[in-house]
């Protein structure tokens, strides 16, 4: 048996072409989307600072939530004080040689036209720190001397890009505002090159005033010579308690600021998406082809039945044949999987939607898993695709695989009701307003996608039926006829491009509405703003700022917003959400849309967004507890609901105690309620880095950041459409393959290759209908019910230029992808005796 199906697959190699490359490109596809998470998750998360540390001491950074008898864990953004006694009792320790304080803040160089310098290569963050903690890494002093009150001393690099040499007075943005300071000397790490940020170093007072919350973070341990590590290590968690955590190794770098830590979450959503779309598209496309191929070789089979095979024979065959073509299509996928994931990761991180410092790195468990998974899905599919087959009678198979009638059957129907209730379920009863119901959004899409598939010969019926009509002359009866006693076959050509436009359009239709959406609730939450000022080239404008611009003359009103997040206790777990703490001279600026409450009581309490207070069940009056950054807990009321959250965040409170509990207090934005002139303007330029007026805008790194994040879209609905149109062309090539004998047929009755041709181009266009009709009516289904949750209005062609394109191209493709191997299977038939055209 295993050589009558090695010796199939050889002699009848075209007729599994199609399946071989469907299966090698999904595995491809699945290698690459596996080795590009693996490494989004396993990539260090940045250079670690304590290297010449033996152990590293800071808070626990998360919030830990008692659920009956489980504990929920969501970890801060910020990083929590360490007791001040705490160093003392570890000092005490027998085998502790020293203890060294160490404590982060934001600290920017500028250069001499006020523009801020990053770390690393430029883009990296720049944090300063006690001198004391220079000797952790450690850095070495190349220049100069020890920073005192009024000094700094900046690593080698940041000199460099600032242009400044010792002696010279540096500019720095802190957090609470502009200062100058006399650059002291010049540092360089001694050992491996340190990139990930840019360090600052300040004397020890002038450390203490500008820390936040103004006590250690982390304490770095030094062992004495010859102590045993273990029992130290011993010592050292019982001292410190169950409260914090004592890092070793490289978890040692998990002590530094979250700030310069390289986050991967984005990676991780950005690649799970990427492989949540393509693992179900390969299933789709895997399982499609074979069962395609399954039903082209039916009278195959019964041939074998008439021949004296057994059942049990016949499935074993397919089954070695899956083996045999899946094994193949492995070996050519997994190698093309890791190119193609070592150029997807340098796609993504020019998009600016995953860090630069992503290292592919996946190794082989991704490709041996795609592999597997590829040859797994391959035998389970030509297990179902050869039940009938091996099934039925032989006299019946033959029968079938000459008229080929119905291709149905109860469970079809069963299986599409099912998948349709399932459908609804996603998108009638979990959530689907913002980030969250994109995703829901696609597991209702390819719901319906395998429900279409399930029910796609009445589909094909339907529309032979109403379109076959106006088909003209007797090639376009002759189609219409086909399309209605195929129906399992023009349903199997027809789901791919279905596949192709319900699930592309799906995804960019929607992150399209809620990208739009935010756009519109910034412009009308701004609308009241005369100027809006940013920075340009750094992570915000000191705090400082709002002072100065609430100070201007003729300015009365003023809004001043700190990015920051909260934690909320939600379903019996801690969730994150974006929060804003708000500066605010006179009546304000932003307009919010507050549809309960005043903004007036913000100094005691806390406003939520609508979205946020309707999950909460909160209303006005109501105490709402919440997590800061750093941990500490608040039980705040509510003052006010607003409506005008998206792009914006869930939650405002008074912007001095957000400074106080954020890793980074900066200034997103300064918005004027009324001009402040051309000279105040230049008086607020030459005082802090440099400032884009863009006359009451959206915030330019909250634009910096969506615009990445539509790249990231792009370039993975990019990817969706080749891999899916790719599976539309090996689709319908293996149809155009398969009717080589029927287009023959014809030409020895006496049709010609033209009349041949316009008959295949009229079915094409029945069978392109279909797709396109079932598709975007899955889309619309989709795109209406998302858009009807985030407004309440039902939008289905969100983008018209967008949408159209997609339709023309999924349409002119699938015409395509039919008339050339038509082509082609007719020239074969010509070639082998049929009847010269006339």
């Amino acid at each position: 048996m295993i050589r009558l199906a090695l010796a199939t697959v050889r002699h009848r190699w075209w007729s599994f072409a199609g399946t071989f490359a469907g299966t090698a490109l999904a595995v491809a596809l699945v290698a690459a989307c596996g080795t590009l998470l693996f490494s989004a998750l396993s990539s260090p998360a940045g250079a670690n600072r304590y290297t010449a540390a033996d152990a590293v001491v800071s808070a626990q950074r998360q919030v830990s939530v008692r659920d009956g008898d489980k504990t929920k864990n969501r970890p801060l953004s910020g990083a929590p004080a360490l007791p001040g006694s705490l160093a003392g009792r570890l000092a005490a320790v027998p085998g502790v040689a020293r203890v060294t304080k160490d404590a982060s803040f934001h600290a920017q160089p500028l250069t001499a036209g006020g523009r801020p310098v990053g770390g690393g290569s430029g883009a990296a963050p720049v944090m300063g720190h006690p001198w004391s903690s220079a000797a952790l890494t450690p850095f070495r002093l190349v220049d100069g001397h020890a920073p005192g009150d009024g000094e700094v001393v900046l690593d080698a690099g940041l000199a460099r890009r600032t242009g400044v040499r010792p002696g010279d007075q540096v500019r720095m943005a802190l957090s609470p505002k502009v200062a100058s300071f006399r650059l002291a000397g010049i540092v360089a790490p001694d050992g491996p090159r340190f990139s990930s940020q840019g360090a600052v170093f300040f004397s020890p007072s002038d450390a203490g005033r500008l820390t936040q919350p103004g006590d250690a973070t982390a304490l770095a341990l030094r062992f004495a010579p010859g102590a045993d590590s273990d029992e130290v290590l011993d010592k050292v968690r019982t001292v410190a308690g169950a409260d914090v955590r004592v890092l070793t190794g490289e978890e040692r770098v998990r002590a530094d600021a979250p700030a310069v830590l390289v986050s991967y979450a984005g990676a991780v959503g950005v690649f799970g998406s990427m492989a949540g779309i393509t693992v179900f598209a390969a299933l789709f496309v895997i399982a499609g082809t074979i069962a395609f191929a399954a039903r082209q070789r039916l009278s195959e089979l019964a041939l074998l039945r008439t021949l004296g095979a057994t059942p049990r024979q016949v499935r074993r065959l397919m089954g070695l044949e899956a083996w045999a073509v899946g094994v193949a299509a492995a070996v050519a996928g997994t190698p093309l999987g890791w190119w193609l994931a070592s150029w997807m990761g340098d796609r993504f991180v020019a998009t600016g939607a995953v860090p630069a410092s992503l290292e592919v790195h996946g190794g082989v468990l991704p490709l041996l898993i795609a592999a597997g998974a590829g040859v797994g899905v391959a035998r389970l599919a030509a297990y179902f695709a050869g039940r009938r087959g091996a099934r039925i009678a032989p006299a019946e198979a033959m029968r079938e695989s000459a008229a080929a009638p119905a291709g149905g059957g109860i469970w079809r129907v069963l299986t599409g009701v099912v998948l349709i209730a399932g459908a609804a379920a996603v998108l009638v009863f979990t959530p689907m307003r913002g980030g969250i119901g994109v995703g829901m959004g696609f597991i209702g899409c390819a719901l319906l996608i395998c429900a279409a598939a399930a029910l796609g010969p009445w589909w094909v019926r339907t529309v032979g039926a109403v379109l076959g009509r106006a088909l003209p002359g007797a090639t376009g009866r002759l189609a219409a006829a086909n399309t209605r006693r195929f129906p399992l076959r023009a349903a199997g050509v027809a789901m791919p491009l279905a596949l192709l436009f319900a699930l592309n359009a799906t995804m960019l239709l929607n992150s399209t509405l809620l990208s739009d959406l935010t756009d519109q609730a910034a412009q009308a939450r701004l609308a009241p703003a005369r100027e809006t000022l940013t920075a340009v080239g750094g992570p915000g404008l000191p705090l400082s700022a709002y002072e100065e611009a609430a100070r201007t003359p003729g300015v009365r009103d003023v809004d001043a917003t700190v990015p920051s997040e909260v934690m909320v206790r939600k379903g019996g777990k801690p969730q994150h959400y974006p929060a804003q703490g708000l500066y605010r001279t006179g009546d304000g600026v932003l307009d919010l849309k507050v549809t309960s409450g005043s903004l007036n009581g913000l100094a005691h309490g806390v406003a939520v967004s609508a979205d946020l207070a309707g999950a909460q069940h909160w209303r006005v009056g109501d105490t709402a507890g919440l997590w800061l950054p750093d941990g500490t807990h608040l039980s705040r009321p509510v003052v006010a609901l607003y409506a005008r959250s998206a792009g914006f965040g869930d939650m405002l409170l008074p912007g001095p105690l957000t400074a106080a509990h954020t890793a980074r207090p900066l200034l997103s934005t300064v918005h004027f309620g009324q001009d402040p002139g051309p000279a105040a303007m230049k008086e607020l330029r030459a005082q802090f880095p440099r400032l884009s007026a863009n006359g009451g805008t959206a915030d330019s790194r909250q634009d910096a950041e969506d615009a990445s994040q539509q790249a990231a879209l792009r370039l993975l609905t990019g990817i969706s459409i080749v891999f899916t149109a790719v599976a539309v062309l090996n689709t319908f090539a293996m149809a155009a393959l398969g009717r080589r004998g029927e287009y023959a047929a014809l030409r020895l009755l006496g049709a010609t290759a033209r009349q041949v041709r316009a008959m295949a181009a009229r079915e094409a266009v029945l069978i392109v209908t279909v797709g396109l009709v079932v598709g975007a009516g899955i889309a619309a289904v989709v795109v209406g019910t998302f858009s009807s949750a985030q407004d309440g209005q039902w939008r289905v062609i969100v983008d018209p230029i967008r949408y159209t394109g997609l339709l023309a191209g999924t349409g002119l493709l699938g015409l395509a992808a039919a008339a050339l191997p038509t082509r082609l299977v007719l020239r074969t038939a010509s070639a082998g005796g049929g009847r010269s055209e006339q």
